[in-house]
């Protein structure tokens, strides 16, 4: 917001210049009022997010810390503030509009509503450039700020060992343009780890078998002819199972706006795709995942997940070669 406001002031300065005035009269007390406008709408949404961030933000910081498990990854996707968001980056003072009483202020006004309509209908965001915990932060909100970098050194760590393994980047992406998006944990999956130790190192859930068996089939086995050796089952290793939240613009027709995007999102909401995540299946690249075992059935085809983007990089080099052969040579 400071950039805004030296921006503002430049503007300002420029408008009260001698000359400007004589030539069009009552420019300096139009560029005052807009000034003066727009300073008070910068401090009111800083007061607002300091508030904010002292009444809501800091107990729920303090409750993160505490918590043993990795509910949410990226914590900074999860909290990604679309308000906070556009109000910083496309408010009507960032765009350029302006209350300056000259004709060529008035033939400009269409092209910045048009920059306006494409947020609203053609632009989709998240976009490609758009940076989770950045973005959507007011940066005069200093306590804010710090929880955000606090966030995103927690994100550097990812849930346990082979999260990004299970989970590729490539197929279930965070940055850019899903900013937003983000996985939520959901239960939790068997694994074959028998032992402990690896299954602690794997910062997995080791549970205990405690079998108890009835005085009648102790019985049994102490009379029993063929005694055999009973292996005895010290317990089973389960990894969490995450949900994953895909939150990307998706609009009609490439109309990616947030009017479109919502649109589509309340026409998604219908009874066969409720059923379908209630299920335990993907819709449209989100859902409750499989559990991951070394082999992963997201579309009802198995492929392996450590080799899921790699052969899609391979095939795209392919191409590209064989396009330059039939073009290039000739």
């Amino acid at each position: 917001m400071n950039s805004l406001a030296n921006k503002i002031k430049r503007y300002r300065s420029k408008e009260c210049s001698r000359w400007r005035n004589i030539k069009t009269p009552g420019r300096c007390r139009a560029a005052t009022l807009y000034a003066n406008k727009a300073n008070s709408f910068i401090k009111k949404q800083i007061n607002k997010s300091v508030k904010d961030t002292k009444e809501g933000q800091v107990g729920l910081y303090n409750e993160r810390l505490k918590s043993k498990t990795r509910d949410v990854y990226p914590i900074v996707n999860h909290d990604f503030d679309y308000k906070t968001a556009m109000i910083k980056n496309n408010n009507l003072y960032k765009l350029g509009f302006t209350n300056k009483p000259t004709t060529p202020n008035l033939y400009t006004y269409p092209i910045k509503l048009k920059k306006f309509l494409n947020i609203m209908l053609k632009d989709s965001y998240p976009k490609s450039t758009t940076l989770a915990g950045i973005d959507d932060v007011i940066d005069e909100d200093k306590l804010r700020v710090n929880i955000k970098n606090s966030y995103k050194y927690m994100d550097k760590t990812p849930p346990y060992p082979t999260f990004k393994k299970d989970y590729p980047e490539c197929r279930f992406k965070t940055k850019g343009k899903h900013a937003s998006s983000y996985f939520i944990r959901a239960g939790t999956c068997k694994t074959k780890i028998k032992n402990k130790e690896e299954c602690i190192r794997n910062k997995f859930k080791w549970v205990e078998n405690k079998p108890k068996f009835s005085k009648i089939f102790k019985q049994m086995l102490k009379t029993s002819k063929n005694k055999k050796p009973v292996e005895k089952l010290r317990g089973s290793c389960y990894k969490p199972r995450y949900l994953y939240i895909d939150n990307s613009s998706k609009g009609f027709y490439g109309q990616n706006g947030l009017q479109p995007s919502l649109m589509n999102d309340i026409m998604n909401i219908t009874p066969d795709k409720l059923f379908q995540i209630l299920a335990g299946n993907n819709v449209d690249g989100g859902g409750l995942l499989p559990c991951p075992e070394g082999f992963i059935n997201y579309n009802s085809n198995n492929t392996k997940v450590s080799d899921n983007c790699s052969v899609k990089f391979i095939i795209i080099i392919l191409l590209i070669f064989i396009l330059y052969l039939l073009f290039y040579k000739q």
